[in-house]
């Protein structure tokens, strides 16, 4: 019976990783796509040679130096293990945060496509409209530089998307020097200070994203609110294990 229930439990398991292996492989590629591809890589195969896995740890387990380095190993695992889901739950409280009378609305930059914003950003824009529109008095701040195949910046691909739908520029203000979420921050954050804002700020970005963008935030002294875009299901997988890269980066860079 026990061993009847053992092999139930790993055929859920390596059918949930398989599952979470092909979501991983089968959108768009980031880092996240490698993260996914050796997790779930590695979940599968311990469940499918756990018998041989077993005896190899039985005889370490014998040898006091062997003993020393699985517990170590098995430290670092969990504390990285303990650490995503830190950042999974942390991720989840910062996606959406309402702020009563925002006096500002920062809104973060990423990939235009020669002049034309990407989904993800085009996602980001729709939110921002939202916002926008029932906060007439706030602040904008659009951020985002120009990368190596974008024709404009995307702080100014930014602001013809908005001036489109109505939104007049002189409300806008675009930092458009920032390659990165932190410079992103940092240099609105500049901005926000010198016209007397460091809190009742909105921020608009990706629901995966808000949580690192809340770390820089704080560094800069602001205090800050969140709404954010919804991802494009099939890809959310891979960026939300990417932000998890991005956000160890952002933990052991203090």
């Amino acid at each position: 019976m026990h061993t009847k229930s053992s092999t139930i439990i790993r055929t859920i398991i390596i059918i949930i990783s398989g599952i979470m292996l092909v979501w991983s492989l089968c959108n768009k590629i980031t880092e996240g796509t490698f993260i996914g591809f050796f997790g779930f890589g590695a979940i599968i195969a311990v469940c499918v040679f756990i018998k041989p896995i077993l005896r190899a740890i039985k005889f370490c387990w014998k040898k006091i130096p062997l003993r020393v380095v699985m517990l170590a190993l098995s430290a670092v695992v969990t504390f990285f293990a303990g650490m995503c889901i830190w950042f999974s739950a942390n991720m989840l409280i910062r996606a959406e945060v309402p702020v009563d009378e925002p006096k500002a609305v920062v809104v973060l930059g990423c990939l235009v496509k020669g002049e034309t914003p990407s989904l993800m950003l085009n996602a980001r824009l729709e939110a921002a409209v939202e916002v926008i529109e029932e906060n007439p008095d706030a602040l904008i701040v659009l951020c985002g530089g120009m990368g190596g195949s974008e024709k404009i910046t995307e702080a100014e691909a930014m602001c013809r998307y908005l001036s489109e739908k109505g939104i007049p520029e002189e409300r806008m203000i675009l930092e458009d020097k920032s390659t990165s979420t932190e410079e992103n921050i940092a240099f609105a954050a500049e901005i926000l200070k010198e016209h007397g804002i460091s809190d009742d700020i909105i921020i608009v970005t990706n629901e995966f994203h808000q949580y690192r963008a809340y770390n820089f935030a704080k560094r800069n002294e602001l205090t800050t609110g969140a709404h954010s875009a919804h991802t494009f299901l099939p890809n959310l997988l891979n960026y939300w294990l990417r932000e998890w890269a991005g956000l160890f980066v952002q933990f052991f860079d203090r």
